[in-house]
């Protein structure tokens, strides 16, 4: 049978969350429903596939501890972990009856919450398919900079995950992920086909960010022969707050969203220093065309001499150890029924040895 390939319309966002003046600092509910309307818009405009910037909800951290104002620096935290995200969740909730209004998939960056460890947040992409299920998250494996005072680094379970889903094999990195050779390959091989890459629009204090966002996420696409949907925050003068914790810059927002395909090229966007979506047709048949040239997965694969081990289960908190002493003697009684079986068998050999030698 002749292999099929899809094609389909990517949409990255570029828009920005609400953000309040203090004490109040953001708006979880009012960034939903603009979320929800730009998942409106972008399907109205043909999109299949509707990718937010990193934290869009209820937004990045552009800001950092400043030491002569430690008790309003704790009052932002308590407020950015009240309005952040739990999984499943009201928010998630909404998302899912958009996506399946829609029939779209929904890519989203939340500030998300944990459910069990109270004040534990991460850093991480919601995926949710065309039926509003969510079908997994990516929690960044470690934060970047002022990301440290508030996110915990993920673990296993999905954040390493490939999901096979009808527009193809879609991965997540967020941020500095890019960055991290391993972390790229363990998805490479895999056999992602578009990744969805989050970003703040952040162009930092030099501005060479506004050129190694585009360049690190092409850079992922020419090694992994795969297509990109990059998403930024920009965030408009008129929408930053008047009277914010000072030690900010959301100034340094720039956008550039874009999408770029297998063969590192820009083939929408980027656009800056404005609030929009970028659309751009996937075609998975280039993913072919650039394997032709480099493969990591097939001519270009070397795991005879160089491999990569994946620690795919989650660390827990705490454990019976009773479970580990009742499981050692299981395990020992195994092993030694294991080795006499093998010891009476060496012996059958010799004892049928000394036989023919007789």
């Amino acid at each position: 049978m002749i292999k099929e390939y899809p094609l389909f319309k990517a949409a990255a966002v570029q828009a920005a969350p609400v953000f309040k003046d203090k004490p109040i600092y953001f708006d979880s509910r009012a960034t939903l429903a603009k979320a929800v309307a730009l998942i409106e818009e972008a399907a109205h405009h043909g999109a299949k596939l509707i990718v937010f910037p990193e934290t869009f909800l209820p937004g990045f951290p552009y800001w950092s501890l400043n030491m002569n104002k430690g008790p309003e620096w704790s009052g932002i935290w308590m407020e950015y972990l009240r309005h952040s995200i739990e999984v499943p969740g009201e928010e998630t909730d909404a998302l899912g009856r958009a996506a399946r209004g829609t029939n779209a998939y929904v890519v989203m960056g939340i500030n998300e919450r944990d459910r069990k460890y109270e004040g534990r947040m991460y850093n991480s992409i919601l995926f949710i398919n065309p039926q509003g299920e969510v079908i997994g998250v990516h929690r960044k494996i470690n934060p970047t900079i002022q990301e440290l005072l508030y996110h915990t680094r993920g673990d296993g379970g999905t954040n390493l995950k490939v999901f096979d889903t009808t527009l193809g094999k879609m991965s997540g990195l967020v941020c500095g992920e890019h960055y991290q050779p391993l972390l790229k390959q363990n998805l490479i091989i895999q056999g992602a086909q578009v990744n969805c890459s989050l970003w703040p629009g952040f162009k930092g204090g030099a501005g060479e960010l506004m050129t190694i966002i585009p360049l690190m996420t092409q850079a992922l696409c020419v090694s992994g022969g795969l297509w990109a949907v990059l998403s930024c925050t920009y965030l408009p003068e008129d929408q930053v707050p008047k009277d914010f914790y000072d030690n900010n810059a959301f100034d340094q927002t720039f956008g550039g969203s874009c999408i770029i395909n297998p063969l590192g090229e820009i083939v929408a966007g980027p656009e800056n220093y404005k609030e929009t979506i970028v659309y751009g047709d996937i075609d998975l048949k280039v993913n072919v065309v650039a394997k032709s040239i480099i493969n990591l997965t097939g001519s270009y694969s070397r795991w005879d001499i160089l491999n990569l081990g994946v620690r795919e289960k989650q660390y827990e908190s705490a454990f019976p150890l009773e479970a580990v002493e009742a499981a050692t003697p299981a395990k020992l009684t195994t092993e030694v029924a294991e080795l006499t079986a093998k010891v009476k068998q060496l012996e059958a050999k010799l004892t049928a040895l000394e036989q023919r030698e007789e």
